[in-house]
C-alpha cells in the first residue's frame, strides 16, 4: 500500500476539483470521481470528473477517527481552530490523508522540511501553476503566483508529501537529511506542572515491514498489548541481536533492509479536566527515547517524524486534540526497527527496538510560557565569588513578569536572590540575566553543594509557569594543560555506563539507575561516562546530588564501517591497531562522518544532547560520540558546541590529533605507551590525556588496575579515565532445561553476533558487584596510607576535601598456624586536619604489645564515613591499609618428623602400599599417582583423585584472544606424563619416601618438563610433596600456572584459610585482598561468571583448611617455593575441572556436581586485560623456568 499525505491551505468548499486533480496526479490514473459525502459544517465535497472521456474510477471515503464509521462511504470531518481534516481517501492500493489549514503560515510552522510537491493555483480549473517547493521553503515563505487571480483570498495552497507513495519516492527512514518532521526544537529537560505520564499498557501491532503496517483507519486489537516503556524484542516480537562493531544489516547507507519490522503503538488519553481552570493550553507529546525512528499521529492526524533513538522528541499536538476532558484522544506511533540513523547508532550493545523511555503529555499556558532556559555559573579569578547567568526563551501573547529566586544548599536553604522581578514584553522571545553571588559553596564531585533556582512566570497576577532547577557553582576549564574544576586539576576515577537492565533492556527503571550510581559512589568511583549516548534524563540530577563528574556523550557511533572496509582488505586483527587505523579509518569516515550530506544529522544530535542536559553542573564535558572515525561533521559538531557552550571542554577519542577536541583521549593503551605520551612534551603541554576506555573488565579481571592508577598519580598530564565498563549486558533467558541464565550474542539465534563481548562489566547482569569492582574500590581509594618505621603516612588524594568527614579505627592482630585471628589491641585514631593533596604522619599506637615470635603480627587501619550522607551510611569504609609488624611466620604443620608406628609395607611391580592402625596409603608407581590416602578411617581423596601436577587453567576472557591460543599451541592443555623411575624407601627418621622421575610433555611436540617428585609420609599420616621441574626443548615463554590438583572427599563443606580474602585474587588483581583468617562454604569460593572460565583463585595464602562437619578434612601449607614470586601460595576450590569450564559456554551447560576439586599452586599467571587491551604485564607473567615447590598436606578432624 502506498501512502500520500496532502496538506491543503486556505481550503474553501469549492476546492474539490483541485483535490481531485492532485489525487489523479499521484495515483497516476486517467480519471477519478470523488463520491459525494455527507455535508459537514459546509465542508462537503461535490462530484468532480477529471476526464469525461474515460470511464471514471471510484474513490471511497472512510473515517479513521470514528471506529463505527470505518467502512461507511461517507466523510467524517474533524474541525479544530486552525486545522480541518479530510480523513482518508482510498484509491486501489493508495491511501491519501487530506489536511486543511487556514493560512499558509501554518505550513511553514508545522510542515517545514522536504515537501515533495507544491501546487499553487486559483479556483479556476483551467489555471494552475507548478512551483519549486525547495526554493520556496528555503526562503521560509510561500509565494503564490497571482496570474489570473483577482485577490489573495482566492488562492488555494496545496502541498503534497509522499512518505512512501511511489516507487521513486524516498521514505523518511531512508533519508539522511530527514531526521525530523514537525519536531519541536530541543530544549532543557523539565516537565511542567501540567504533565501526565502515558506509560503503561498500549495496544500493539507488529509487522514485518512498513508496507504491512496498519493504516490509520485500521483498528489494532485491544487484546494485543505491549508495555511502554519497553522493547518489543523482550516482549515476544522479533529477537534481540547483539553486535559490537559489525553492522547487523548490509552496509549501504542510508538504505536499510526491506524487511524492516514496524511496531505500531496505540493508546487513548484524556486531557485532565482540572487543567481547564488554568486557561487555554498548548499541548505536546514528549517521547524521551524511541528506537530507531517513528511517525506520530494523533486522532488520525499525521503529526510528525523523529529519529535519534536516545534523544527526546517533542511535538505540538494542540490542533489535533479533543480538549473538553470527556472525549477520548488517540495517539498512534509507528516505530521502525531500522532507519538511516541505524548506521550512526552502532554502539556495542543489544539492538532493541520500541518506545523505551517515558512518554508524557505536557501542556504550557497559551497566554505565555518559558520554552527553554540556560543556566551557567562563572567564578572570578580567585574562584571565590560567582556570577549566575540565566538566559530564557519564551512565548508571550501579552506582557508578563518573570520572578527569580535562588536558595542556598540544604538544610538551611538560605535565600540568596530574593524574588527579583523582570518585565517581559509581548512579542519578545528571549532575555538574559546576570546575578552576583558572594562566595557560594562550590560544586564538585566531592562536595556536591546544590542551590535551588526558581523561575516563575506571572501575568495579571496569575502564575503561568514555575520551573525549579538545581544549580551548582563550578567552573570547568583547561588550565595549564589540565582539566580543572574550580581551578583545581582533577583525577577521573571513572566508569563507562550503558543503559541496561537484565529484563527490560534499555528501558531502565529510575530506581535501578539510582542503585547504579549509589554503588559507584560506594566504590570510590567519581566519574561517569554516558556511553555511548545521552542516558536517561533523570541520571544527571542524581549525579548532581550524589557527586559524580559526567562526560555526556552524543548518540553517535558508526564503528561498523571499519569491518566494511577491513574485511575485503583481509587486514589481520593481529596487525598493530595504529597501522590498521591508517589503512581503514579515512575510507570508513567517508560513509557518514566525512560526508557532507550527513552533516545536519550529526550536528542535530549534538544539539539535542547539549540542549537537553546543559543545566546540570555534574556534566563537565561533552563528547562528540564514540568510534565514528573523524571527519568534517565532527568539526561542525565541535564548532557548534563551543559556540553555544564555551563553558565545557569537548572530548572525542576518534580525533587523534585533538583538532576538534580539548583533550587527547585513548582507548586501552599499554601503560608503557601511555607514559611515553604523557612525557613526550615534558611539562609544557596544552591538553591533558584522559582514557575514555581502559581496563576492559571482561570475565575474571581486570588485571593491572593498580599500575594504571600509579601512572595517573605520577604524571600530571594523565588525568585518569573510565574503566570499560560498569556492568554485563546479559538478558535473562530460560534454557531448554528450565534453568534461567543471562544470554549474550548468539543466544537468540542472532547472526552475525559478537558472542559474549557484551559481558564485560565490573558488575554482573543484575548489577551486583563482581570482584573487579571490589578491586576498583581499593585502587581508587582517596587516601594513601603507607608505613615508614613506626609511623603511618597518610596522603590525602582528594582533589578538594579534607579528611574531616572520615573517622579512623585501628587494630593489631596476631595470626598463628591454624588459629583464628586474635585482636590484641584496637582503638580510634584522631585524624589531624589534612587538606587535599597534603600528607600527615601518625605514630602507630600500641607497638609495645607486639611479640616477635613465630606468628604473624599485623596492623590494620580503616577510614570510614563519620556520618551518614546521601549515598552511604555512617561507618561505610572508604580506605584501608594493613602492614606486617614482624617477619612472615613459618607455618609448619609438622615441626619434627615422626616415624610411622608399626607400618605394614607392601610393594610389587606397579604398586607400593603402607598401612597401620591409623593409615592406609597406596601409590601407583606406573602413573606416579596416589591411589588412596585414608587417615583414621577417613578417605581424604575421592575416587582415587590424588594430587597431580598440572599447568592448565580454563581460559579467561582475557586469555582467549591470544595467550590461550599460544598456550594451546604448546600443548599446555594436553600435557601427558611418562614415568621414568620410581624408588620407595624408609628413611632413617622412620618416615617413608617415594621419589619418582617423569617426563611431562604434550603430544606432537618435543618440549616438556623433567620432573622429580618426592612424597614423604610421616608417622601421623601427613604427606609432604616436593616437586622439582626443569623445562627442556622448544618451550613457551609463559605458563598459565603450575601446581597440584586433587579431588577431595565430597564431605568437605567449608574452607578456612589465612591469607588474602574474602573474594578472589590474582597476582595482578589483589589490592582488595585483606590479610585475615577467612571462612567460606565450598560454593562460596566459586565466582559464577556468565561465561564459564578460570575463577575463584586466592593468592598470597599461608595455610588452608578444608573441613567437613563430620569426617575428614585436610590442611595445606607451603613449605618452600622457587622462584619466590608471591608471599604465599595460590589455591582454589571448584566443582568442575578446567576442561569442563572451558567447554561450557553458559553456567547451565555445567552439569550439577558435588565434587570438591582442590587446586594448590606454586604460582599463577596474571590476568591482564587482553580481551580488549594490553596483555598481562611482564612482572605479572609466569615464566617458563625451573620450578620448585613443596606442600605439606595433613589430615585433620
Amino acid at each position: 500500500m502506498s501512502e500520500i499525505n496532502i496538506e491543503a491551505f486556505h481550503l474553501e468548499t469549492r476546492s474539490e476539483h483541485a483535490v481531485a486533480q492532485l489525487v489523479r496526479l499521484f495515483c497516476k490514473v486517467p480519471t477519478m470521481r470523488v463520491l459525494r459525502p455527507r455535508a459537514h459544517k459546509g465542508w462537503g465535497l461535490k462530484s468532480a470528473m477529471m476526464d469525461t472521456n474515460t470511464e471514471p474510477h471510484n474513490v471511497c471515503w472512510s473515517s479513521t477517527r470514528l471506529p463505527t464509521a470505518t467502512h461507511d462511504p461517507t466523510f467524517a470531518a474533524v474541525e479544530t481552530r486552525e486545522q480541518r481534516k479530510f480523513d482518508i481517501v482510498r484509491y486501489q492500493d493508495t491511501k491519501i490523508s487530506l489536511v486543511g489549514f487556514s493560512s499558509a503560515s501554518k505550513c511553514l510552522e508545522l510542515y517545514r522540511p522536504n515537501f515533495a510537491t507544491l501546487l499553487c493555483f486559483s479556483y479556476s480549473p483551467a489555471t494552475f501553476f507548478w512551483l519549486n517547493p525547495l526554493h520556496l521553503l528555503y526562503k521560509k515563505q510561500l509565494t503564490p503566483i497571482r496570474s489570473k487571480i483577482n485577490s489573495p483570498s482566492c488562492v488555494l495552497y496545496l502541498c503534497a508529501t509522499i512518505n512512501m507513495a511511489t516507487k521513486d519516492s524516498v521514505p523518511d527512514y531512508e533519508n539522511e537529511r530527514v531526521f525530523e518532521r514537525n519536531r519541536l526544537p530541543p530544549r532543557a529537560y523539565f516537565l511542567p506542572e501540567h504533565s501526565v505520564l502515558l506509560n503503561g499498557s498500549w495496544r500493539f501491532n507488529y509487522a514485518a515491514c512498513p508496507a504491512k503496517a496498519p493504516f490509520e483507519s485500521d483498528e489494532i486489537s485491544p487484546s494485543s498489548v505491549i508495555d511502554v516503556p519497553g522493547h518489543w524484542q523482550l516482549q515476544g516480537y522479533g529477537k534481540p541481536h547483539y553486535t559490537n562493531v559489525q553492522f547487523p544489516i548490509p552496509v549501504d547507507p542510508p538504505h536499510v533492509p526491506s524487511e524492516n519490522p514496524v511496531g505500531t503503538y496505540e493508546t487513548d488519553f484524556h486531557i485532565p479536566k482540572t487543567w481547564a481552570k488554568d486557561g487555554a493550553m498548548r499541548y505536546r507529546l514528549r517521547f524521551d527515547g524511541v528506537d530507531s525512528a517513528f511517525h506520530l499521529s494523533v486522532n488520525g492526524f499525521q503529526v510528525g517524524y523523529s529519529q535519534g533513538s536516545r534523544n527526546p522528541a517533542e511535538f505540538d499536538i494542540t490542533n489535533f486534540l479533543l480538549r473538553d476532558g470527556t472525549n477520548t484522544n488517540r495517539v498512534r506511533v509507528q516505530v521502525y526497527q531500522w532507519c538511516d540513523g541505524t548506521y550512526i547508532e552502532d554502539q556495542d550493545q543489544w539492538w532493541l527496538s520500541g518506545i523505551f523511555r517515558d512518554v508524557n503529555l505536557i501542556a504550557f499556558p497559551e497566554n505565555g510560557h518559558i520554552e527553554d532556559f540556560t543556566v551557567q555559573t562563572e567564578l572570578d579569578e580567585q574562584y571565590k565569588d560567582a556570577k549566575l547567568k540565566l538566559d530564557i526563551q519564551y512565548s508571550l501573547k501579552s506582557s508578563a513578569t518573570v520572578k527569580i529566586e535562588l536558595h542556598g544548599p540544604a538544610p538551611e536553604k538560605a535565600l540568596i536572590i530574593s524574588g527579583e522581578a523582570f518585565s517581559l514584553d509581548a512579542g519578545s522571545t528571549e532575555k538574559s540575566f546576570t546575578f552576583d553571588v558572594k562566595n557560594p559553596s562550590k560544586w564538585t564531585a566531592e562536595t556536591p553543594s546544590l542551590y535551588s533556582l526558581s523561575i516563575v512566570l506571572v501575568s495579571d497576577a496569575n502564575t503561568l509557569q514555575t520551573i525549579q532547577q538545581e544549580v551548582g557553582f563550578r567552573q570547568v576549564e583547561i588550565k595549564n594543560g589540565n582539566l580543572t574544576v574550580n581551578g583545581q586539576a582533577i583525577l577521573l576515577n571513572g566508569a563507562n555506563r550503558h543503559d541496561h537492565h537484565p529484563e527490560f533492556g534499555r528501558a531502565v527503571p529510575v530506581e535501578f539507575i539510582r542503585r547504579d550510581l549509589l554503588t559507584m559512589k560506594r566504590h570510590n568511583i567519581n566519574a561517569l561516562r554516558c556511553s555511548h549516548y545521552p542516558s536517561h534524563p533523570e541520571i544527571y540530577s542524581m549525579a548532581n546530588q550524589l557527586g559524580l563528574y559526567v562526560m555526556d556523550e552524543c548518540d553517535l557511533e558508526c564503528h561498523g564501517f571499519y569491518d566494511a572496509i577491513a574485511r575485503p582488505l583481509e587486514i589481520p586483527e593481529s596487525e598493530p591497531y595504529e597501522d590498521r587505523k591508517k589503512l581503514t579509518f579515512p575510507q570508513s569516515a567517508k560513509f557518514t562522518s566525512d560526508n557532507e550530506s550527513w552533516k545536519p544529522a550529526y550536528v542535530e544530535r549534538m544539539k539535542q544532547m547539549v540542549h537537553r542536559d546543559k543545566n546540570h553542573p555534574s556534566i563537565i564535558s561533552w563528547s562528540l560520540g564514540n568510534e565514528a572515525f573523524y571527519g568534517q561533521n565532527h568539526k561542525a559538531m565541535y564548532d557548534w558546541a563551543k559556540k553555544f557552550d564555551p563553558t565545557r571542554p569537548v572530548h572525542y577519542e576518534g580525533d587523534i590529533e585533538a583538532i576538534s577536541a580539548d583533550m587527547f583521549s585513548y582507548m586501552y593503551p599499554p601503560i608503557s605507551d601511555l607514559i611515553v605520551r604523557a612525557t613526550e612534551d615534558g611539562d609544557e603541554f596544552e591538553k591533558p590525556i584522559i582514557l575514555c576506555e581502559y581496563a576492559h573488565a571482561m570475565g575474571t579481571g581486570p588485571g593491572a588496575l593498580k599500575e594504571y592508577q600509579d601512572a595517573f598519580r605520577t604524571h600530571r598530564r594523565l588525568q585518569g579515565g573510565f574503566i570499560w565498563e560498569w556492568a554485563d549486558h546479559g538478558l535473562l533467558k530460560t534454557a531448554e532445561n528450565g534453568e534461567k541464565f543471562y544470554a549474550y550474542g548468539g543466544d537468540f539465534d542472532d547472526f552475525p553476533n559478537d558472542g559474549n563481548f557484551v559481558m564485560d562489566g565490573l558488575c554482573d547482569s543484575e548489577h551486583n558487584p563482581m570482584p573487579g569492582l571490589v578491586e576498583t574500590k581499593k585502587v581508587f581509594q582517596p587516601v594513601s596510607i603507607q608505613k615508614y618505621g613506626n609511623e603511618l603516612v597518610l596522603n590525602n588524594l582528594y582533589d578538594f576535601s579534607t579528611l574531616d568527614h572520615l573517622s579512623a579505627t585501628w587494630k593489631i592482630s596476631n595470626f598463628s598456624a591454624g588459629s583464628p585471628e586474635t585482636i590484641v589491641e584496637s582503638g580510634v585514631l584522631q585524624l589531624p586536619k589534612v587538606k587535599a593533596g597534603n600528607t600527615t604522619k601518625i605514630a602507630i599506637p600500641s607497638l609495645q604489645h607486639v611479640i616477635h615470635d613465630s606468628s604473624e603480627w599485623w596492623f590494620s587501619i580503616s577510614l570510614s564515613l563519620a556520618a551518614t550522607n546521601l549515598w552511604a551510611e555512617v561507618g561505610h569504609e572508604i580506605a584501608w591499609a594493613q602492614f606486617p609488624l614482624n617477619g612472615s611466620a613459618s607455618y609448619e604443620v609438622i615441626a619434627v618428623p615422626k616415624a610411622l608406628d608399626y607400618p605394614v609395607i607392601a610393594e610389587n611391580s606397579w604398586k607400593f602400599s603402607v598401612s597401620n592402625s591409623d593409615l592406609v596409603f597406596e601409590f601407583d608407581k606406573t602413573t606416579d599417582e596416589i591411589m588412596k590416602w585414608i587417615v583414621r578411617g577417613n578417605d581424604i581423596f575421592e575416587n582415587g583423585g590424588g594430587p597431580k601436577l598440572t599447568f592448565w587453567r580454563a581460559p579467561t576472557d582475557n586469555d582467549i584472544p591470544e595467550i590461550a591460543k599460544y598456550w594451546e599451541l604448546f600443548g599446555l592443555d594436553a600435557m601427558q606424563k611418562q614415568v621414568r623411575s620410581c624408588k620407595c624407601s624408609t628413611e632413617a627418621d622412620g618416615t617413608l619416601q617415594i621419589i619418582t622421575t617423569s617426563w611431562i610433555s604434550p603430544p606432537i611436540l618435543a618440549w616438556g618438563f623433567d620432573t622429580t617428585t618426592t612424597y614423604t609420609i610421616n608417622g601421623d599420616g601427613s604427606l609432604k610433596i616436593q616437586v622439582h621441574a626443569e623445562p627442556r626443548g622448544s618451550m613457551p615463554t609463559t605458563l598459565p600456572r603450575f601446581g597440584l590438583e586433587m579431588e577431595l572427599s565430597k564431605l568437605i563443606k567449608t574452607v578456612k584459610w589465612f591469607g588474602l580474602g574474602q573474594g578472589e585474587s590474582y597476582r595482578d588483581m589483589k589490592e582488595a585482598g585483606k590479610v585475615g583468617v577467612w571462612t567460606s562454604p565450598v560454593d562460596g569460593m566459586i565466582t559464577n561468571n556468565a561465561f564459564p572460565q578460570e575463577n575463584g583463585n586466592r593468592t598470597d595464602t599461608k595455610w588452608v583448611h578444608l573441613l567437613s562437619g563430620r569426617g575428614p578434612g585436610i590442611a595445606a601449607v607451603l613449605k618452600s617455593q622457587n622462584p619466590a614470586i608471591e608471599s604465599g601460595f595460590d589455591f582454589s576450590i571448584q566443582r568442575h575441572s578446567a576442561h569442563e569450564l572451558e567447554k561450557a559456554k553458559h553456567p547451565y551447560e555445567l552439569a550439577s556436581s558435588d565434587k570438591v576439586l582442590f587446586r594448590i599452586d606454586g604460582s599463577h599467571h596474571g590476568l591482564g586485560t587482553a580481551s580488549c587491551g594490553p596483555p598481562t604485564l611482564e612482572e605479572h607473567s609466569l615464566k617458563c623456568q625451573t620450578l620448585d615447590f613443596t606442600f605439606e598436606l595433613t589430615a585433620i578432624a
